[in-house]
């Protein structure tokens, strides 16, 4: 794709790489731009040559959430705005959440409202030292449905209480002394580590990895019990790829991965 596109995508050595591109809008999420996202993410989900998709925003922000001269211009035309639970697609944070692959939030700056909320949709986050996150929307007559629902079950619940109803910002130093950043580097250094990790994760087991990830995301909420008794996604432990784990354990070599 090229610059003017609002959504750039490559492919790193099996890692997806999304970049919000509009930075003279702070990479607001127009319902275009929440449009393309959401047919990357799902494009990226069905190709067997990625193992790990990412995200980040060009220039200096992250994301800074919806578009509101978006939705100031349908207030001032049909009036018909609505909420997630209103819209005839899934809301972007399920379709990240429903992914079967690894998903990491690469903040190279604010991530505010919205774009907090993309960042929490993701299973890992790494941020630059500069970047910081915010949930402004009860100082915006919002709602944060997204967060509402997941930021209690990632942070503490009177903290996470603490950062919706204040709607303050959340430094990254705050963020990770709470666990809701994996990692953080300097700006310049940023998509090294990131990629460092996304390439960690690329060279395991597909298989393996969209189970682990869809047996995490299917046990949060149930009882233990219920939850050790899930069978999602690829049986692992019928596959080419269990035996070539071993194999090339034994015979000290890196294995080769057929994803079947």
């Amino acid at each position: 794709m090229g610059d003017n596109d609002i959504l750039l995508i490559e492919t790193l050595d099996r890692v997806r790489l999304l970049t919000l591109n509009r930075p003279e809008r702070r990479n607001a999420l127009s319902r275009d731009l929440t449009q393309d996202l959401r047919k990357a993410i799902i494009a990226a989900d069905a190709d067997r040559d990625v193992a790990v998709i990412a995200i980040t925003g060009a220039g200096a922000a992250f994301c800074a959430g919806a578009d509101l001269k978006d939705a100031r211009a349908i207030d001032e035309t049909s009036g018909d705005y609505r909420g997630p639970l209103h819209e005839p697609e899934r809301a972007l944070g399920e379709v990240l959440l429903d992914s079967r692959k690894p998903i990491i939030a690469i903040l190279n700056g604010p991530a505010l409202a919205g774009g907090c909320e993309l960042a929490l949709a993701c299973d890992m986050r790494v941020a630059a030292d500069s970047a910081y996150l915010g949930l402004p929307e009860a100082r915006r007559g919002m709602g944060a449905n997204f967060a509402s629902v997941v930021l209690p079950t990632m942070v503490p619940p009177g903290i996470a209480m603490e950062w919706l109803f204040t709607g303050r910002n959340i430094t990254i130093e705050e963020a990770l002394r709470w666990g809701l950043v994996n990692r953080v580097a300097p700006a310049a250094d940023l998509m090294n580590v990131a990629m460092e990790l996304a390439h960690e994760i690329a060279v395991n087991a597909p298989l393996s990895l969209q189970r682990l990830k869809l047996t995490f995301r299917k046990a949060q909420g149930l009882p233990l019990h219920a939850g050790l008794r899930l069978d999602v996604g690829p049986d692992v432990y019928a596959s080419e790829d269990r035996k070539e784990g071993a194999r090339a354990f034994l015979e000290k070599r890196k294995p080769l991965w057929q994803g079947r």
